[in-house]
């Protein structure tokens, strides 16, 4: 299934689930057109999004992510704040 809202998010879910070990950038640097640099800033912001969590060898989905992939977005970028509300 492919999910252009977010690529790096689905291609990193495809690895986790596939491979059952912690995905990094370089592990799916060669699924993407985007540099592993890209591909690590796009990781961090997916932490702060709670899309992704921080593990000990690199990252893994969150449940919250993997919801955020089953949405049914047609179009267009969706927006998450990040910032703390409390």
């Amino acid at each position: 299934m492919q999910h252009e809202n977010c690529p790096v998010l689905a291609a990193a879910v495809e690895y986790f689930d596939s491979t059952n070990q912690p995905v990094t950038p370089a592990a799916i640097t060669g699924n993407l057109d985007r540099s592993k640099a890209a591909i690590a800033t796009r990781f961090r912001q997916l932490v702060d999004c709670e899309l992704l969590a921080v593990v000990d060898d690199g990252y893994r989905p969150t449940v919250t992510g993997r919801e955020f992939l089953e949405l049914d977005v047609e179009c267009g970028p969706i927006i998450v704040d990040t910032k703390d509300s409390g």
